[in-house]
């Protein structure tokens, strides 16, 4: 197989049946959770390709998780379930970090769907997401399938188009035919390809499209290059707002996935949850319990501060230096000076509590 075919041809993967379930489970089983409103509900389960994430610890929002099934199933329904025709695309937005494209992996991860990719900006073309003619060696002029193509073309996979709002508004219009589920024609080669069963689209940003970056109406000002949406755009999609997890929830994460002392992991949420509130682009009333911060502390963040403090405790640094450094040399030394004083002075008062 050349270099061309295997982009060309996403479901080479051997003769993979992406297109029927191999198994249909019970939602709990699947997704780890004993919320209520799961039991009794079933999964389908899809074969897995090369292009399906792999499975990673994952703690599902029961919220956001009932989305996701809503979601999943428009795309399974029967074509005179309803006689309108009902979204399969979603937009997630949230703050930088708070876990978008991650929920969308470990939801694909759990059910078989294979996930295609594109990592959008303010220089994306329309051929980027298609595909293009390329120069492919001795094989001359080639046409090369964008993850769009690709996407279209394997049955109950997941075209994830992260970064969405940072898509010049022409060339989110021009996704609209497949967020209707219109068949793609490509000019250039005269093809037309029809959306296979079962796909989804799934958009990630940090704007709710509309110029506002929080749920509780942050500012947009901290996303440089997030763009409005046209309204016909924002028309073609659900929307769940994906924010960080509450104390609780994020400390037991802290604790599970590096180790760190369950008093320790719980100070260290603490502080998260109180810089948080203060994040200009994610409420309207921040400062309103001290400073208004420019800057923000992610859960992948809070996971590497808790990582590096115990790398740093291995090393022999005490618990008061190791927690200092960790934080600073994670993400603290990214914040203007005012804003480092201001957060390591909350931090000591967190820990003299504990």
């Amino acid at each position: 197989m050349t270099a061309f075919q295997s982009i060309n041809e996403p479901q080479l993967d051997a003769v993979i049946d992406t297109l029927n379930p191999i198994a249909v489970r019970l939602a709990p089983e699947v997704f780890g959770t004993d919320a209520p409103f799961f039991v009794g509900l079933q999964t389908k389960i899809f074969k897995e390709t090369r292009f399906t994430p792999k499975i990673v610890p994952y703690s599902f929002d029961p919220d956001l998780l009932t989305r996701l099934i809503v979601w999943a199933a428009s795309a399974g329904l029967a074509q005179d379930f309803f006689k309108a025709s009902i979204k399969k695309a979603t937009y997630i937005y949230g703050p930088s970090g708070a876990g978008k494209t991650t929920l969308v992996e470990a939801f694909a991860s759990r059910t078989g769907r294979s996930v295609f990719t594109v990592q959008c900006s303010e220089e994306s073309t329309l051929s980027d997401l298609f595909g293009s003619w390329k120069l492919c060696g001795p094989d001359g002029m080639q046409w090369i399938y964008g993850k769009v193509c690709q996407w279209a073309k394997t049955p109950n996979s997941i075209l994830l188009l992260d970064e969405f709002d940072q898509l010049p508004p022409q060339i989110q219009m021009g996704l609209n035919g497949i967020l209707d589920g219109k068949p793609i024609f490509l000019d250039q080669t005269g093809e037309l390809i029809h959306i296979a069963p079962g796909c989804l689209i799934a958009a990630t940003g940090n704007t709710n499209g509309s110029g506002s970056a929080g749920g509780k109406g942050g500012s947009a000002a901290g996303y440089r290059g997030t763009k409005k949406m046209n309204i016909a755009t924002i028309d073609r999609f659900n929307v769940m707002y994906c924010t960080y997890m509450e104390e609780g929830r994020e400390a037991s994460l802290i604790v599970e996935q590096t180790g760190t002392p369950v008093v320790i992991a719980q100070a260290m949420a603490t502080l998260a949850a109180k810089i948080r509130a203060n994040f200009i682009a994610l409420t309207e009333d921040a400062g309103a319990g001290g400073m208004a911060l420019n800057f923000t502390i992610t859960t992948r963040n809070v996971l590497n501060w808790a990582m590096n403090y115990r790398l740093l405790m291995q090393m022999g640094k005490t618990t008061e230096e190791s927690q200092k450094l960790a934080l600073q040399m994670t993400v603290l030394d990214f914040a203007r000076h005012d804003e480092a004083t201001s957060i390591l002075k909350t931090w000591s008062t967190i820990v003299g509590t504990v």
